[in-house]
């Protein structure tokens, strides 16, 4: 039977039924019969006042899903869930490595044994500030004004800082603690330059102070008569960058300078022709032995020279780098010299012996260490260099806002003799040195400019509780304390990985610590100091009995010095009532660490 319907299509209506489908014996899901649904019920109890208790019971109806949002909905459906795992015994810091050095467990094999387990850094960081009356104005001394403070150098035996301005004095800054407030902390100035002074040096004696001068030239102070005995000029075609002594034998009579054309100079102040009295004894402190203040300055001679250390390479043309830092290995090796530039995080490790092969134009270094990893699609320069206590490691700040370390034993790959103490002259090959370790982050550390430096207090053997830091400039308006010892940062990496990385393995990106995700391992610690400096904090020195003093942009030379209680209280007492007016101190990172122990 056919019909049309109303959009005139021909359709075919069978009058027939379907002969029905024998089915299997047995049962189909479909046709069962859902089982009942077993709702939870909620008992409630009410009491009168005669006692008489009566239990009520009401059924909860499921909570209809239509109106939920997409939060709710996936936290029911177990989407995206992921359950926080277990925390590992070992990755509880301080208390678990202490427990297992007490139980013996420390020794058992794949286990590292602590003899002295690390505690927490802010245990040594969090100790510091500065009060009102710890603090330098740097104002014009003979005019009106300011004047910045460009670089800082302290005494290895005397609270004493020199302080070098942009217009070629040099104040000597005295870093004793006082409780009253003094008229000065500035106890002398001595014109040495035209122009402003880059960087500072004292001899180990504290005799003699060298001086890096925008002027290109550098000069030698005798310090205790505070005039000019040597004057560094000739031998620079750019302003001055640095400034260093050679320590060891030379005994203040050898030293390095480098400036923003790419050149390295060696200086020997005994290849000059000088009085025997032309430089004060050390005899001249008990009033004897002081240098003759008659004598002209004399011109010093250099003995070796490292034209373009650095190069950069920008569209296939190669043009000289600023060399923004140099640093002579100790005593025992001290023929040996890093230098770092402003055009890539390579250090180059040169034999002042031996710097130029016979039959080669160019000079060539020692070893060149690797950049890192993160540096493959853009380049980063060093602002500043520093030596551990032992010399094992050297950390170099750089314009990426971290702190590489790296192994002084492996700047130079596979057997290296010229590392080793008291080494023969050897041929310089350029070998390839190891990248660095690990790097030092913390989130008020900004290097901007090649300004921000670094200083490293050495611990003493002797005082446990000076252990060695690093204090480093910043952009954002503070210095950051790191604290170097590494038996802390195996235990910080470990909970940094359980709090942060996902059940399913490590996500894309550098992580927290050594893993696959990472290629270079980053230890976010430190300690920021913080209110004493309004501008950005560049260079910074380290007092002999461990007072740290930094300068700012500010026109401020600030002492810090290790005070729990003061630094207590000023982190607790609030800007009511003015007790916190020109005073600075270390941020401890919560009110954790400032609670009572009772508490």
């Amino acid at each position: 039977m056919e019909y049309l319907d109303g959009s005139g299509d021909k359709r075919k209506r069978c009058e027939r039924t379907q002969p029905a489908v024998k089915r299997r014996r047995g049962l189909v899901v479909d046709d069962m019969a859902p089982p009942p649904l077993r709702l939870p019920t909620a008992r409630s109890f009410h009491m009168s006042r005669d006692g008489h208790v009566q239990m009520t019971e009401t059924r909860v109806e499921p909570e209809p899903t239509d109106d939920l949002d997409d939060r709710r909905r996936a936290t029911l459906t177990l989407e995206g869930y992921q359950p926080r795992p277990i925390r590992k015994f070992r990755n509880r810091g301080f208390e678990a490595q202490l427990l297992d050095r007490e139980h013996g467990f420390s020794a058992h094999t794949g286990r590292r044994h602590l003899a002295y387990p690390a505690g927490d850094a802010r245990m040594h960081t969090a100790s510091f500030c500065s009060r009102s009356h710890d603090v330098h104005q740097c104002t014009s001394y003979d005019g009106q004004g300011n004047t910045i403070p460009f670089s800082l150098a302290s005494c290895h035996g005397a609270p004493v800082t020199a302080i070098g301005d942009e217009q070629g004095y040099v104040r000597l800054f005295n870093t004793e603690t006082s409780d009253s407030r003094v008229e000065s902390k500035v106890d002398a100035y001595v014109k040495v330059h035209d122009n402003a002074i880059m960087d500072l040096d004292f001899s180990h004696d504290d005799l003699r102070l060298a001086t890096a001068c925008g002027d290109r030239c550098g000069k030698v102070v005798d310090v205790v008569t505070q005039t000019v005995a040597v004057e560094l000029a000739g031998g620079h075609w750019d302003s001055l960058r640095q400034v260093a002594f050679q320590p060891g034998s030379a005994n203040g009579n050898a030293l390095a300078t480098s400036d923003r054309a790419g050149r390295v100079q060696i200086w020997d102040l005994r290849c000059s022709s000088m009085s025997t009295n032309c430089f004060s004894a050390a005899a001249a402190l008990f009033g004897r032995g002081s240098r003759n203040t008659m004598l002209d300055p004399f011109a010093g001679k250099t003995v070796n020279t490292m034209d373009n250390a650095h190069e950069r390479t920008i569209q296939g043309i190669t043009s000289s780098a600023s060399v923004t830092a140099i640093k002579w290995l100790p005593a025992g090796r001290e023929h040996l010299l890093l230098t770092a530039s402003e055009a890539n995080a390579s250090i180059k490790l040169w034999d002042t012996r031996y710097v130029k092969p016979r039959r080669q134009a160019e000079e060539t270094p020692l070893a060149v260490t690797q950049q890192p990893a993160s540096h493959a699609w853009r380049s980063y320069g060093i602002t500043s260099l520093a030596l551990g206590t032992d010399a094992a490691r050297l950390y170099a700040v750089c314009k990426d806002s971290t702190v590489y370390a790296y192994s002084t034993a492996h700047l130079m790959l596979g057997r290296a003799p010229e590392l080793e103490d008291g080494a023969a002259k050897r041929k310089p090959g350029g070998a390839e040195g190891l990248g660095p370790l690990y790097g030092l982050k913390h989130d008020m550390f900004r290097a901007s400019s090649f300004y921000v430096k670094c200083s490293l207090r050495a611990s003493t053997g002797v005082n446990d509780h000076q252990p060695e830091l690093l204090a480093v400039g910043s952009t954002d308006c503070c210095a950051v304390l790191f604290p170097t010892d590494e038996r802390r940062m195996g235990s910080a990496w470990a909970k940094q990985a359980h709090e942060q990385q996902p059940v399913g393995g490590p996500g894309p990106g550098p992580g927290p610590g050594p893993g696959p995700s990472s290629p270079l391992a980053i230890y976010r610690s430190g300690t920021a100091l913080v209110q004493g400096h309004s501008r950005e904090v560049t260079t910074l020195s380290w007092s002999y009995d461990g007072k740290l003093v930094t300068a700012s942009d500010d026109y401020i030379v600030r002492q810090w010095q290790s005070d729990g209680d003061t630094a207590r209280h000023l982190r607790q007492v609030g800007d009511f009532g003015g007790e916190r007016h020109m005073a600075g101190w270390a941020e401890a990172g919560g009110g954790d660490w400032d609670a009572d122990d009772d508490e």
